[in-house]
């Protein structure tokens, strides 16, 4: 049985993925910015809450993890921040916070679950860029470019474990139904996105896969909004 680290786990994807596997009685280690959030997974998994982008952040939490559980076989990374908003009226401390929490959060986080993992020589590391990680769209040039960067990054690390038993999924979902939507100022048909339940079974078949397979890359959209 998987032991899994999920972060982001306060909400969205995230909080009902654990759900999910908790359902399934996969050892848990659920992570995220909000306490209060994290205290609704109760008896689910073991709680750490934790923003990545302080320094230290990412080390404490995969060694409490893997005290916790024992090891860790799969990270799904699930954190991250939003910005829908024109380049010309993006402040620099709007920029820097976008790429903060979802380039360098990422980046932070992969470095030390693939340092745990690659002494096991086993263990698949699930991101979720999105589909503006994959495509543009305007009026989201800091948000595309802090995910943009994220699925550079992630194939980057593929490469430098490639012969570490690791494996390196990344899923482009197109807009899920989740409350990162409550806090964005933009006109949108949620009852046309990806309803949060199918965002869910992605992930799990990824995490159902064969060890000796790797399902690289999803892409999941509505469709009445694709971006190619």
């Amino acid at each position: 049985m998987n032991r899994i680290l999920i972060t982001g786990a306060g909400s969205g994807i995230g909080k009902a993925l654990a759900f999910r596997l908790a359902e399934r009685g996969n050892p848990l280690a659920l992570s995220g910015r909000s306490a209060d959030k994290l205290g609704e997974l109760e008896g689910k998994g073991h709680l750490f809450p934790a923003d990545l982008t302080h320094s230290g952040a990412a080390e404490k939490l995969l060694a409490d993890a893997v005290e916790a559980l024992g090891g860790i076989d799969v990270v799904v990374h699930c954190a991250g921040v939003g910005l829908i908003k024109a380049a010309a009226d993006t402040t620099d401390a709007e920029f820097t916070h976008v790429m903060n929490v979802n380039t360098r959060g990422t980046f932070l986080l992969a470095r030390e679950a693939c340092r745990v993992m690659a002494v096991q020589k086993k263990g698949l590391f699930v991101t979720i860029p999105g589909i503006l990680g994959k495509a543009p769209m305007k009026n989201a040039s800091a948000y595309v470019a802090s995910k943009y960067a994220v699925t550079g990054m992630m194939k980057c690390f593929a490469q430098e474990y490639l012969r570490s038993g690791l494996r390196f999924s990344l899923l482009h979902f197109g807009g899920v139904d989740t409350p990162f939507w409550d806090q964005i100022s933009l006109a949108v048909q949620r009852e046309k996105m990806i309803p949060v339940e199918t965002a869910v079974d992605h992930i799990l078949h990824v995490l159902d896969t064969p060890s000796h397979l790797v399902l690289g890359e999803i892409i999941l959209q509505p469709e009445s909004h694709q971006l190619i």
